[in-house]
C-alpha cells in the first residue's frame, strides 16, 4: 500500500493535469484531460523494488514516466512502428491473467494480442519498443500497419538484432550466462544465428535456461555439472525476481529450442 501511494504521488507531480485513481494494492487508473482511463499494474515494479530497496526513487520514476507515456496515448491510435516491433517471450499465463484483469475492471473488449506459441508454458508475443514503453500489438495494430503475420517473426527479429545492445557471454568451463541489455535476454533465443554460430564451447548439445526475462544461462547436453548449476539458478530465479517465466531448461537441436527432459 506504501509503495503504490508512493507511485501515485510520483506520477501527480510529474503529470499534474492528469487524474490519479488508486483502485488496490499495486493498481491504479490514469485518466489523461480527453477522458480515457488507463489501467496501471504495479507487480514487476514492486518485485524489482524488493530487490534493490534503496533503488526504490528510480524504480518508482521508471514506472511512472512509462505509464503517463502509455496513458496519454490516444486508444485510437492504432498505427505502430514496423521497424520498433520486437519480439517478447512471456508466460502462458500471462495472457489469461492480463485479459482477467481487464475483464474484471469492466472492459468491454479485450485487445486480441498478436502471440505464437514457443512452448507448452511459453508464448512469443510482439510488441513495439520506445524509448520509453513496450507497447504489445495486437490485430487491430497488425492491420493498420499493414504486416503479414507471415512475415512478423522475421521482421520482428531482424529489428531486435539491431536494437539490441552488444550481447556478451560471461563464464567459462562450458557454462556461460549471457547478457544484453536486461530486457530481451530470453528473446535471444529466437536469434538462430547466435545458436548455429558455433561460438559456445559445450559439451554435447546447447542447452538453456531462460527463468526470466533478463536471465539466459547455457550450458551441455553432456555436461551434467553444468546441468545442474544452471538448472538450480533456474529454480531460484524463477521464484524470486520480476519477470518470471519458467525452471524448465531447452535444448537447441535441428534449428530450434525444445524442452529439454533431463
Amino acid at each position: 500500500a506504501q509503495f503504490t501511494n508512493e507511485f501515485a504521488e510520483a506520477a501527480r507531480k510529474s503529470s499534474p493535469g492528469m487524474q490519479i485513481e488508486i483502485q488496490r494494492d499495486l493498481e491504479l487508473t490514469l485518466t489523461v484531460a480527453s477522458g480515457h482511463p488507463y489501467s496501471v499494474f504495479l507487480h514487476n515494479a514492486y518485485d524489482e523494488y524488493k530487490l534493490a530497496p534503496e533503488n526504490k526513487s528510480d524504480v518508482v520514476q521508471k514506472y511512472v514516466t512509462s505509464s503517463i507515456e502509455l496513458a496519454s496515448k490516444s486508444p485510437t491510435e492504432t498505427v505502430i512502428d514496423r521497424n520498433q516491433i520486437v519480439p517478447i517471450i512471456k508466460d502462458r499465463p500471462w495472457l489469461a491473467e492480463t485479459r482477467k484483469a481487464l475483464i474484471d475492471r469492466g472492459a468491454k473488449k479485450v485487445p486480441d494480442l498478436v502471440y505464437e506459441d514457443f512452448s507448452a508454458d511459453l508464448v512469443i508475443l510482439y510488441a513495439e519498443d520506445s524509448p520509453k514503453n513496450i507497447r504489445y500489438i495486437n490485430s487491430e495494430n497488425l492491420a493498420a500497419t499493414g504486416v503479414d503475420r507471415k512475415e512478423l517473426r522475421q521482421i520482428a527479429c531482424e529489428n531486435l538484432r539491431r536494437l539490441l545492445p552488444k550481447i556478451e557471454r560471461h563464464g567459462d568451463a562450458g557454462t556461460y550466462m549471457i547478457t544484453a541489455g536486461g530486457n530481451y535476454e530470453a528473446s535471444l533465443l529466437l536469434l538462430d544465428k547466435i545458436w548455429n554460430s558455433g561460438q559456445f564451447e559445450v559439451r554435447g548439445d546447447i542447452v538453456v535456461a531462460i527463468p526470466s526475462r533478463d536471465l539466459l544461462l547455457v550450458t551441455g547436453s553432456q555436461d551434467s555439472e553444468g546441468i545442474n548449476k544452471i538448472k538450480k539458478m533456474a529454480q531460484e530465479a524463477s521464484t524470486e525476481g520480476p519477470y518470471r517465466l519458467t525452471p524448465k531448461l531447452f535444448v537447441y537441436r535441428d534449428g530450434k529450442f525444445t524442452e529439454f527432459g533431463n
